[in-house]
């Protein structure tokens, strides 16, 4: 019996080591991140992210502080309960022009850089607004093959820019688990990773999320404005918000970013681009971004009403928020207390939610949970926040 028991065990040591030595060779890189990266549930430890490229900054002192001013202070005490119980790195309450609360859990502080996981995802579609503000692409409906000259002779030709923004690009969705999404997540040559990707449905024809559309996305601005990502979204958005450097984790040292997720930066700069949406795509007199590509940011997609441009909007019609047939889904334990929402979604956790007719964006950061409860928090203060303007 002991020895069947040593042999087996023998055996699946064998198979792991072999697997190992299979990953190894193909890209050490991904070995690498995962045995020595940083964890994907812990926000903290960034620096186990290499290599990063800079994003320059510009900080200014442009957050206005003020006193709370909701009526219900039974809001502010359940959202910190539940950030507290989650691990929170920061949770700040900005309401009407102010910054209302500000809280940061022992070992951090305004300067703590966290990892957002797919938060980056609606800032990529911010620079693609720019792009088109900015002449570099004509139309969202142009074909993205424009510039991702690899599809021009197959089915993928008909992809849209707007496809990819809505997640409706009909590419193959690397699984998680699989060496496809393996070398997505933690390999050292992206493009190779995505280019690849074959069609598997028409063009804007299903809905699903996938970190390869923001992935093709990073690669056609780069192509379309003939500038590496990191500089032009540090001159074109960066430093324009008044945000402190932050920095974003490439697959090799000259190579890409990830542009759906890891753009490393302090809660105040999230809250940044929080405001950007409440806005108008507005800082001070400076507008960043053309207020009508934010109004087309959150215009529901045809393939799903809570998706706009990489951004979340609204309630799931269930208690859960799906992503795509083939991962976890976002839990609600109750629809959303406004219906004008929106929220940027990091994965577990990672938050920035924004209502507009409230004048109000909170930015939670912290660890991540497949549990996490998009209600609580939200909610909590939306109902203190609306007592207090009926009052």
């Amino acid at each position: 019996m002991l020895k069947g028991i040593g042999s087996l065990f023998a055996a699946l040591f064998g198979l792991v080591i072999s697997l190992m030595l299979m990953i190894w060779v193909a890209d050490p890189t991904v070995l690498r991140n995962i045995v020595f990266g940083q964890s994907p549930t812990d926000p903290s430890g960034i620096e186990k992210s290499q290599p990063q490229e800079a994003v320059v900054g510009n900080p200014q002192d442009n957050i206005v502080v003020g006193a709370a001013n909701w009526a219900d202070s039974r809001g502010i005490a359940e959202a910190e309960r539940y950030a507290e119980e989650t691990g929170s790195v920061a949770l700040l309450i900005y309401h009407q022009g102010a910054l209302r609360y500000e809280k940061y859990w022992p070992g951090f502080d305004r300067t703590t850089r966290t990892n957002p996981n797919s938060m980056h995802k609606p800032v990529l579609g911010l620079m693609v607004g720019a792009a088109v503000d900015d002449g570099f692409i004509d139309s969202v409906d142009d074909p993205a093959s424009k510039w991702i000259t690899e599809w021009q002779g197959d089915a993928r030709r008909t992809i849209t820019v707007r496809d990819l923004l809505q997640m409706s690009s009909g590419l193959e969705v690397p699984i998680f688990g699989t060496w496809k999404s393996a070398k997505i997540l933690f390999g050292s040559n992206l493009a190779a990773g995505v280019l690849g990707l074959p069609s598997v449905n028409p063009s804007g024809s299903e809905y699903q999320y996938s970190n390869a559309n923001s992935q093709l996305l990073l690669i056609l601005l780069e192509r379309a404005t003939g500038q590496r990502y990191s500089s032009y979204l540090s001159s074109r958005l960066w430093q324009r918000l008044g945000a402190d450097d932050a920095s974003l984790w490439m697959d090799r040292e000259g190579g890409l970013p990830r542009g759906f997720c890891c753009l490393f930066a302090t809660a105040r700069d999230w809250l940044r681009v929080g405001r950007l949406f409440l806005d108008g795509g507005r800082v001070g007199d400076d507008q960043v971004i053309p207020i009508e590509w934010i109004a087309d940011t959150v215009i529901p997609a045809p393939k799903n009403s809570n998706f706009g441009y990489q951004i979340w909007l609204g309630s799931p019609p269930s208690t859960e928020r799906r992503y795509n047939d083939y991962t976890v889904k976002a839990y609600h334990s109750e629809p959303f207390a406004a219906k004008d929402i929106i929220y940027i979604d990091g994965f577990g956790g990672q938050r920035v939610y924004i209502v507009p007719s409230l004048e109000l964006v909170i930015v939670r950061t912290g660890k991540s949970t497949t549990s996490w409860d998009d209600a609580i928090i939200p909610n909590a203060l939306i109902r203190a926040v609306s007592m207090g303007v009926t009052q």
